[in-house]
């Protein structure tokens, strides 16, 4: 558990080549939708980016109508353009990775340091600062939880959140020619025309691919869990049966 009662969930990565993956954002998006807040895409460290615009448009890509901001930390240019998911004390959380600038939002938010930050390292990259989750009031009103960075995120029951987020291959399964078409060799497959047409991007359908492998794996885990928490609810119920069976108290007459 990351998160609970967030109406919005930052999704926080940095404009550096270490930390800027459309891949990874996928996944948080996933995990985003599927708990029922509404995500914004948080760009950072817009200092250190080259091509910012072609930046937007690579997550554009990938986060279909998700707002999408960008913030430079050193300057807070671009942080005002937060406040307002803040409006009416709402709650928001911040997620992301290790030193993408989290606490230094946050801190552009509160007006002040209220939360500790590291100097950047000479490859781009952040510290990491944060230890442990805080929820902060601000000043303006509203809430911020603050999140320690994620060296991975797993999915966890993100079924509805993965359709969301690849709302893109959905809508064109449903076009394929038969509804249980496993995009391989089925004929009328609108998933494999795109993907030849260029439409539908390679690396766009195999990460799709890819979590719900993981997504699967996941669920037959979780199935296998629940039999045999089920078979030992049963066997503890027959021993209290036989060891009741065997007192005094519960001895036949």
């Amino acid at each position: 558990m990351l998160a609970a009662n967030a109406e919005t969930v930052f999704v926080t990565t940095a404009l550096t080549p270490a930390d800027f993956k459309p891949r990874r954002l996928e996944r948080y998006l996933a995990t985003a939708w599927e708990s029922g807040a509404q995500p914004a895409i948080v760009l950072t460290k817009t200092d250190l980016c080259e091509d910012v615009e072609a930046a937007v448009l690579e997550v554009e890509a990938v986060a279909f109508g998700v707002p999408i901001h960008t913030v430079n930390g050193l300057t807070g240019d671009g942080v005002e353009e937060l406040s307002p998911y803040l409006a009416g004390d709402r709650t928001v959380a911040l997620l992301g990775s290790s030193g993408v600038g989290k606490s230094t939002i946050v801190n552009h938010l509160a007006g002040g340091t209220v939360m500790p930050v590291a100097e950047i390292g000479i490859d781009g990259r952040g510290r990491h600062t944060t230890r442990h989750r805080e929820l902060l009031p601000l000043p303006g009103g509203g809430l911020v939880l603050d999140t320690p960075g994620l060296r991975e995120l797993q999915l966890w029951d993100v079924s509805q959140g993965l359709e969301q987020t690849f709302e893109d291959v959905a809508a064109l399964a449903l076009t394929c020619r038969f509804g249980d078409c496993a995009h391989e060799s089925e004929p009328g497959c609108a998933v494999r025309e795109a993907l030849r047409s260029g439409a539908l991007p390679r690396e766009r359908f195999d990460s799709w691919r890819k979590l719900q492998r993981e997504l699967g794996r996941l669920e037959r885990r979780l199935d296998a869990r629940a039999r045999s928490e089920h078979s030992q609810q049963i066997r503890k119920e027959a021993r209290q049966r036989r060891r009741t069976q065997r007192s005094p108290r519960g001895r036949a007459r």
